[in-house]
């Protein structure tokens, strides 16, 4: 056997024990809650030792933030040129209501991360970061994507504004879902699309 074929080997082996530990370390706090979940209980749950997570995570802080890189990554569909603005907030608008069961099985886990997080600082400078690269990929992609003047702000500032937006609706609707349901959902994006139209209008009526 070749290295390059025992070296793919064991880099498919590798990704298999990582997911294995995310998704049993999900569903434990999907469970019982981040703080509550211990690193002996996402071992025993997925099967293998203590020591196969420090072989794949530094501590435990690594190993849920795979998790939620995993179960709670950014709703951004695929942004297309030439579509008008209306048009992009309906695409998101369906994304986000596709995404909604999952996104609902996942807030316990998520709610007491972001609990973890404002309470650890260390945790917390590390959500900064990703949410900044994150922020930074989208605006890049919405601005290429988007024509020039159709966003009813900057591109960096309306990515920030759709994630507050999401993640507000998402625990809402999972807290919720009687009252925060898909057709609020639709209505805040059709809002959001309307409105800028509305501006954009306005704008070119005042020149």
């Amino acid at each position: 056997m070749s290295e390059a074929v025992v070296a793919v080997s064991k880099g498919q082996k590798r990704a298999r024990t990582r997911a294995r530990l995310v998704d049993a370390a999900a569903a434990l706090v999907r469970e019982q809650g981040f703080e509550a979940t211990s690193l002996d209980a996402v071992a025993a749950r997925a099967g293998m030792t203590r020591g196969a997570i420090y072989g794949n995570f530094r501590n435990k802080e690594a190993l849920f933030l795979a998790v939620v890189a995993a179960r709670w990554e950014p709703i951004m569909p695929p942004f297309v040129p030439g579509a008008g603005f209306a048009a992009h907030m309906d695409m998101l608008a369906e994304a986000v209501i596709a995404a909604m069961p999952a996104r609902r099985l996942a807030a316990v886990g998520a709610a007491s991360f972001q609990a973890y997080a404002l309470t650890h600082p260390e945790m917390r400078a590390r959500v900064v970061a990703g949410n900044e690269a994150i922020y930074r990929r989208a605006a890049e992609a919405l601005g290429q994507a988007m024509p020039e003047g159709s966003l009813p702000m900057a591109p960096e500032t309306f990515v920030r504004v759709m994630h507050a937006l999401i993640d507000g609706l998402m625990f809402l609707h999972a807290l919720t879902p009687e009252l925060v349901g898909p057709e609020i959902v639709r209505a805040a994006f059709v809002a959001m699309g309307r409105g800028a139209m509305a501006s954009g209008a306005s704008g070119r009526n005042a020149g």
